[in-house]
This record gives structure tokens, C-alpha cells and sequence, in this order.
């Protein structure tokens, strides 16, 4: 598995996966997703290098900060971008949880073990720890 650190923005500091905001361009999630995983990654991919395999709800504190359509993709040439250092390669079985998000903690090996979820993660104010993650099936 490929994480970079996140160099600007929400979760600064954090190893994290790629992506971002919709833009008025974009006609959709996957368009969206493809556009920042490239600006981030340096990498061009089309829909169909996209599989879907979570929506996440994150709350910090008491604020809805947004909604995260996780896709896994399978191309490997990343490079620094200004928002994202260079991505890194992780064991499965070895992934640096302590430097991710605490909720990754909770979702990211129901996604590793195949499952497709539907979840809502709270996180403190300080984003330092996820007290909480439910998820059901997506």
C-alpha cells in the first residue's frame, strides 16, 4: 500500500491516501477524485483504474468536516507535489498507523480484507484520536 504525507491543508502531518474537494468542473466523485489524485501524485488515470470501496462520513468534534469517497487504484509512479509528499510503499501488514489518521486504524483493514463500507468516523478536535468509527456494509 502507497501513502504520502500530507505537506498543506487538513491533516497536515498525517500519511494519507489521495484526494480532495470536488471543483465546478468536475462532473462527478470519480472525475473529482482522478483530477486531485493526479495534481497530488503526478499520476493520470482514467474511471475505470477506480474501484470504490468506502464513504466516510468524518466528524471533528461537533463539526461535520466532510464526506471522503475512498478508491483503491493500482498505478505505482508517484512523485512530491506541493500538497503531498512522495508516496511510500507500506507492508499490509505493517502499515504505520501511528502516523495516520485514528480512524484509519478502524476502516482501513475492513477495506484491505475486501470488505465495501459505509462509515462514520468522529475525531477530537486536535484530530490526534478516533474515539469512534461506525460502519456498515456500502
Amino acid at each position: 500500500m502507497y501513502l504520502a504525507e500530507k505537506k498543506d491543508g487538513f491533516g497536515i502531518g498525517f500519511l494519507n491516501g489521495y484526494g480532495g474537494k470536488m471543483d465546478e468542473g468536475d462532473v462527478n466523485i470519480e472525475a473529482a477524485a482522478m483530477r486531485e489524485i493526479q495534481e497530488e501524485s503526478g499520476v493520470l488515470i482514467r474511471a475505470e483504474d477506480l474501484e470504490k470501496v468506502a464513504i466516510l462520513d468524518f466528524i471533528n468534534g461537533e463539526t461535520h468536516k466532510f464526506e471522503c469517497h475512498v478508491y483503491i487504484f493500482r498505478k505505482w509512479e508517484f512523485v512530491e507535489t506541493e500538497e503531498m509528499k512522495k508516496a511510500e510503499p507500506f507492508s499490509l501488514s505493517e502499515l504505520p498507523f501511528e502516523r495516520m489518521f485514528p480512524a484509519d486504524r478502524k476502516w482501513i483493514p475492513l477495506v484491505l480484507g475486501g470488505e465495501k463500507i459505509r462509515a462514520v468516523c468522529h475525531l477530537s478536535e486536535d484530530l490526534k484520536e478516533g474515539y469512534k468509527c461506525e460502519y456498515r456494509a456500502l
